[in-house]
């Protein structure tokens, strides 16, 4: 897909990369141990059906996200997907206008209003259908 002039959702930075994981006090102990990465709190959001922790790297973070029950879209991502890979995020300006924009140009989104994230920011899911399977999320932090 080519959209020509200026692109929709600019971006210069990669704020995380999301990896489902069972178990993440191992992931987390893993990452430190082997890496010597200090992660951040650990963040239950049970609304989202998340616990989750942030662990920064220079200017981003690996995302570490275990289901809080078997409904939870983690715990089904890794029934069917198995640990690993889940999403990446680019940290974008004006995310509810970008998601407005995309909708717009007929990107198919997962959300076409900005929510509340693990975080904190606003967040926003493409489908993995607009990427050919990678499923991608735009945030918009305060600074």
């Amino acid at each position: 897909m080519t959209i020509p002039g200026k692109p929709p959702a600019p971006t210069d930075q990669v704020h995380h990369i999301g990896i489902a994981v069972a178990d993440l006090d191992y992931s987390i102990n893993f990452y430190k141990s082997i890496f010597g990465l200090e992660p951040g709190p650990i963040i239950v959001r049970e609304e989202l059906g998340v616990r989750g922790c942030f662990i920064a790297i220079g200017s981003t973070n690996l995302e570490l996200l275990q289901g809080t029950g078997p409904k939870s879209s983690i715990s089904i991502h890794i029934e069917e997907k198995g640990e690993g890979l889940h999403h990446i995020c680019f940290e974008v300006e004006g995310i509810e206008e970008k998601l407005k924009t995309l909708e717009e140009l007929g990107i198919d989104l997962r959300d076409k209003i900005p929510r509340k994230g693990l975080m904190g920011g606003d967040i926003g899911f493409l489908s993995p259908s607009a990427a050919k399977g990678v499923l991608i999320e735009l945030a918009e932090h305060e600074h």
